[in-house]
């Protein structure tokens, strides 16, 4: 039985320390907030911010661990990967978990590596960004390193650029700037793999649709292997160049594109598996793979055989649905229907945060959206009939 950390303990962890006991290893999880979800299913729970480098590296070295992991969320990415290298452990190293958590290093490595971005300008305060808004007259300005897409403002005059460019500030962890983009008009991917022994596997893709009053977060996405309109081989043979370009040789991945005039753009990209679950529930449903064993097994240092990954057959047909719920504003009066995702056929995964007397607001970056469901299946059409009876059937009335 081996001895193994998780840094971060909210809803998205729950299932990799599951899987890491399932496996038969003792399990210590650390978080912030001493009522953390993760931690009612860990074996030894210890109070620290992730960010906390060194205090993190205490409970490492408390419990004598054999491997330290986390997944689905940037900020615990640097603390993991400084855990291991103090500890001689398996890991990324610091270096990379730096690349694939600032997205400032990260658009420069891309330009160096012929990886399309779109153009950018790294910022102190909104006066630098002016004259590149004047240029592309709409831009996207985020933070330099965060999650769930806190602080990410479209901005299309001067009035935003300064009403929003302090927000953009407070979300960065690692320095106190932003990063000011160019905006592209397109179709956005998401797209998860796994490297195993330096090779990047393409696992799956989603296109996504975005909330109409906040277009930098995602209402819908939909999973397929394959896509009559866009050339999703193409997008894998990018994604892995870019992750074996930065010789990444361990872990999960998540991507985001934008689809623009027959070439993928690169929006971010992270050393970890994609959140609400996707690593989790619908990457091995649609790709029939286990990735949570590939990352455990690796984190502990065992030999991991290839041969798998390198002959899988990945099931073609399968389609899945991630929707986030879109109730609009108001008080909460009503909640009905609620049996339609529970008890749908269909169903991977679901998040219910609703209920009655809350105050449902447009959500400002991911984590405030009102729940979610997951479902899939082997065809298309009837998935998507599922998703329809869902949004039909379950019903929130405000005031």
């Amino acid at each position: 039985m081996a001895r193994v950390m998780v840094v971060a303990g909210g809803d998205w962890q729950i299932e990799l320390i599951k899987r890491i006991k399932e496996k038969g290893h003792f399990v210590i999880c650390s978080n912030l907030y001493e009522d953390s979800p993760a931690f009612k299913y860990a074996d030894a729970c210890e109070v620290s911010d992730v960010l906390d480098k060194e205090k993190n590296l205490e409970i490492a070295k408390k419990y004598n661990i054999d491997a330290c992991l986390s997944d689905q969320s940037d900020i615990a990415v640097p603390t993991v990967a400084y855990i291991n290298e103090k500890l001689g452990l398996n890991g990324i190293g610091t270096k990379l978990a730096e690349l694939f958590t600032d997205k400032s290093m990260q658009r420069s490595f891309c330009k160096e590596n012929g990886i399309k971005i779109p153009d950018y300008v790294v910022c102190e305060n909104d006066d630098d960004a002016v004259s590149f808004f004047k240029k592309y007259k709409k831009i996207i300005i985020k933070p330099i390193d965060s999650q769930s897409s806190r602080g990410v403002h479209t901005i299309e005059n001067l009035e935003d650029l300064s009403r929003y460019y302090k927000d953009a500030i407070k979300w960065s962890n690692k320095k106190k700037a932003f990063l000011a983009e160019e905006y592209i008009e397109g179709d956005e991917f998401t797209i998860d793999g796994l490297v195993v022994n330096g090779h990047h596997y393409p696992l799956c893709i989603s296109i996504k649709e975005m909330y109409k009053n906040n277009t930098n977060i995602s209402k819908c996405q939909s999973y397929s292997y394959y896509s009559d309109k866009y050339d999703y081989d193409k997008l894998r043979r990018e994604n892995k160049r870019l992750f074996e370009s930065a010789n990444l040789k361990m872990g999960l991945t998540h991507s985001e594109y934008k689809a623009f005039d027959g070439d993928y753009y690169l929006i971010e990209a992270g050393a970890r598996g994609g959140g609400s679950n996707l690593s989790a529930k619908i990457v091995p449903f649609m790709s029939g793979i286990d990735n949570y064993n590939f990352l455990i097994e690796e984190a502990l240092g065992c030999y991991v055989e290839e041969k798998e990954l390198v002959s899988h057959q990945f099931p073609s047909n399968r389609y899945v649905i991630m929707r986030f719920f879109d109730f609009g504003t108001g008080k909460v009066k009503h909640v009905n229907g609620i049996e339609a995702i529970t008890e749908s056929p269909m169903l991977i995964d679901y998040q219910w945060q609703v209920k009655v007397g809350d105050y449902l607001s447009t959500p400002e970056y991911g984590r405030l959206r009102p729940g979610h469901f997951i479902i899939g299946g082997d065809e298309k059409s009837a998935v998507e009939q599922e998703a329809d009876r869902i949004l039909e059937s379950v019903c929130v009335i405000t005031e």
